[in-house]
Parts: C-alpha cells; structure tokens; sequence
C-alpha cells in the first residue's frame, strides 16, 4: 500500500512539474520575449523581438499601454563579448549602442565572472551611474517558471545582487551564449514572463 501511494506520488508530480527549457534553441531571429514592468506606479508589457543575433545583436522592443511606445537597440558585438554597462531606459526610435553597453543581455565576461571564479562582477547598473559590485551567492542556478509558447518550462538563473542587497538585482540565465536577463529591480521591476516562437 504504501509503494502504491508514493509511487502514485512520483506519478503525479511528474505531470505537474515544470520542464527545463533549452534557451540556445529557443532565441533566434523572430523569437519574442514577454516581460512583465512594474514601473512609476504603473504595469505594462515590455516586449522584445529577436531581428539578428550574430554579428551584432539586433531586438526591436515595444511597451505595450500605457506606455505605448516602440523602437530598436544594436548591441556591438565588442559589447556582447565585454560590456559592462546597463542601458535601461527606453526612449523611442532607433538607438545604437557603444562598445560597452547592452540591454537586456549581459556580455560574455560579466557572466563568466557572475558564474565562475569570484562570482561577482563590476557593473554599471544604469548608463549614469559609477559601477558596483555585483555578486551571486550560492554555487547552483535557481529556477525561474516562465511560459513558452503557451507551455509552463523552467529557465535556470543566476542572481546577482548589489552592495545594497534587495534594492538592486538582477537574475541571467544560466547560458553563456545566450546570458539574457531574467529579473531585475533597479529603481523598477521586470521579470521575464513569456517566451515565444510560434
């Protein structure tokens, strides 16, 4: 009776659990990445298009209401490899960035850093500000439950947190292709909520 109900047990959890989603097969031209914003006292979506990813990384964005507002950013491919400065804040259009600045990615080096060795990194969290050390506590990648196309999955992720503790964060998955940040809290809040590629 009682390998019965543990092996039911095993059974039923198996159907409920969440699966581990490849990112370096999901995240190619087309792909669309769902983020939920809390931001200014107002919740929106902040949506980002995959357009190129080698050899510089291209993404259109839009903000859905009340925003309502849209445009691209160009990562370098020196800043995909080594940058080391956040752009955060969107404003219409088409922007290029430099050689040290990405946006919603990490570089290659920040993320070897976060995951091996020290386990922190230098960062400027936002474009104006001096750089802060970012760190990750802990040897294994959590787990955060996000939708794609339509299915619960699992992205691992790393979280990185400032001198300040909870008040500046930010989690990146656990893929040195592809590093794309998961959540942060810097002033606001975003967290991935969706991937889609249908």
């Amino acid at each position: 009776m009682r390998k019965t109900f543990f092996l039911s047990l095993a059974l039923l959890l198996s159907f409920v659990s969440f699966s581990q989603v490849n990112l370096q097969s999901l995240l190619k031209p087309g792909a669309k990445l769902v983020y939920a914003v809390e931001a200014n006292e107002q919740k929106y979506d902040f949506i980002v298009t995959i357009k190129a990813i080698t050899p510089a990384l291209v993404f259109d964005w839009e903000m859905t209401e009340p925003v309502n507002n849209r445009g691209s950013i160009t990562h370098t491919a020196t800043a995909m490899l080594s940058g080391n400065t956040m752009f955060n804040y969107f404003s219409g259009g088409a922007k290029t960035l430099d050689d040290n600045t990405l946006s919603v990615w990490i570089s290659r080096n920040v993320f070897m850093s976060l995951t091996k060795g020290s386990r922190s990194a230098m960062l400027k969290m936002n474009t104006n500000e001096s750089a802060q050390k970012m760190s990750v506590a802990g040897e294994d990648p959590g787990e955060l439950y996000i939708l794609v196309n339509g299915e619960k999955e699992t992205v691992e992720e790393f979280v990185a947190r400032g001198e300040s503790g909870d008040e500046v964060y930010f989690s990146v998955a656990n893929s040195a292709k592809f590093p794309i940040i998961l959540r942060m809290k810097n002033g606001f809040y975003i967290g991935l909520k969706e991937i889609k590629t249908k």
